[in-house]
């Protein structure tokens, strides 16, 4: 009787065993389930648990039937050809997984490392979304430790946080709360902190979202990002960009964008420059309404620097006269440099000015940097004013 105790004894304890190997092996391979959850504009991923989101040094990865939970995204997959394609809107990615190259819809290549999880192709979220201006939200529970990542197409209606507790309550309980601070300092070291640690309030703010050098090539782009957004720009075309780009133009006014006309900087004679540029304008003008019969009394020099308007202020003020607006950039955002960096340099711009008219030259990394910006006066919106150039505003943006 006792031999047989122990042999029951001993199965258990193998089974336990056997039971705790599996579990360690399939958390090394696979992740925790729980480290990770996935969210899709405001819907959890319900496949998690085949299909769970992977971890490949602190970069999330996620199964690209993920994308295909969002309306407005489309994958088609090619096995034979070890290739598959995940398009946004005019926006594509199409991907070889036997380079780990993908191409864009303007035809260049870049490297992005997919991998395969559960015998499903899985790309890098976060890298993905910049590429086809959808939206990537992350938040980690400082209780749990448990991360949430959110993918977004632009409908969705709920704050991550707030969607992350009500879908997983234990996952993502209320953060506790500090508990105040001893008031009594005696003989303590001074450990508060000064008024550079907390985060500024921005006040109202008057922003001018304008748009030089528009090919046509990234406008698309450009466009998705606004209307994702719902903010309007000013689009200031050259005369070959208004006689070569009917659809481009019409485009534009579909999105509720404003048109106005980017002209060469003239010499220094005053009244030949004054009819010149009148003729300029006239001629722009014959083109836009012959195209989309409409017209702009708005203008600037493409090839001027921030605050030309008081090197041409006699030029300036007698087209004024005769009903069209000099509207100059007060801030360029560069184009020779990262999409971060020159974000930085719009959102500087509207923390330091009251009122900013930004200058984006539209560029490959433009609907990106654009998309930096507008995320920021979003999260600022109730300070932030965002308009087009127009004279219903002229004497506002000349105080």
């Amino acid at each position: 009787m006792k031999a047989k105790r122990i042999r029951i004894v001993s199965v258990l304890v193998c089974l336990a065993i056997v039971f705790t190997l599996t579990a360690l092996t399939r958390t090394q391979i696979h992740g925790a389930a729980s480290d990770t959850v996935l969210f899709y504009n405001d819907r959890a991923w319900t496949l998690s648990s085949r299909l769970p989101a992977e971890q490949v040094h602190s970069v999330c990865y996620v199964p690209i039937s993920f994308f295909v939970q969002l309306p407005s995204v489309e994958v088609r997959m090619n096995e034979s050809l070890g290739t598959f394609i995940i398009t946004h809107g005019d926006l594509f990615l199409s991907f070889d997984t036997t380079t780990d190259f993908a191409a864009n819809q303007d035809k260049e290549r870049t490297y992005i490392k997919t991998a395969e999880y559960h015998n499903e192709r899985y790309v890098p979220a976060r890298t993905v979304c910049a590429y086809l201006d959808l939206g990537y939200e992350e938040m980690t529970s400082s209780v749990t430790g448990v991360t949430a990542v959110r993918i977004t197409d632009g409908n969705q209606q709920s704050l991550l946080g707030e969607l992350a507790r009500t879908k997983y309550p234990s996952l993502f309980p209320i953060e506790p709360e500090k508990p105040p601070q001893d008031d009594d300092t005696t003989d303590k070291e001074d450990s508060t902190s000064t008024d550079t640690d907390r985060t500024p309030t921005l006040s109202e703010r008057t922003i001018y979202i304008t748009l030089e050098g528009v090919s046509g090539r990234y406008t698309s782009s450009i466009l998705s990002v606004l209307a994702r957004y719902g903010y309007k720009a000013t689009f200031f075309l050259a005369a070959d960009d208004i006689e070569n780009n009917a659809a481009l133009l019409s485009k534009i006014c579909a999105g509720g964008h404003e048109i106005a006309f980017c002209l060469s900087a003239p010499t220094v004679d005053t009244e030949a420059n004054e009819v010149a540029v009148l003729d300029e304008i006239s001629r722009q003008n014959e083109a836009l309404y012959r195209l989309i019969k409409k017209k702009s009394h708005i203008w600037r020099f493409s090839d001027a620097k921030p605050g030309a308007e008081n090197a041409h202020k006699e030029l300036a003020s007698a087209l004024f006269e005769k009903g069209y607006i000099m509207w100059d950039s007060t801030t360029v955002i560069p184009t020779n440099t990262s999409s971060s960096a020159a974000a930085n340099t719009a959102i500087d711009a509207i923390w330091e000015n009251p009122e900013t008219t930004l200058c984006f030259k539209e560029d490959k990394n433009t609907a990106n940097t654009l998309r930096l910006v507008l995320e920021f006066i979003r999260t600022n919106r109730t300070a932030c004013d965002v308009r087009v150039a127009s004279p219903a505003f002229y004497g506002e943006y000349t105080d």
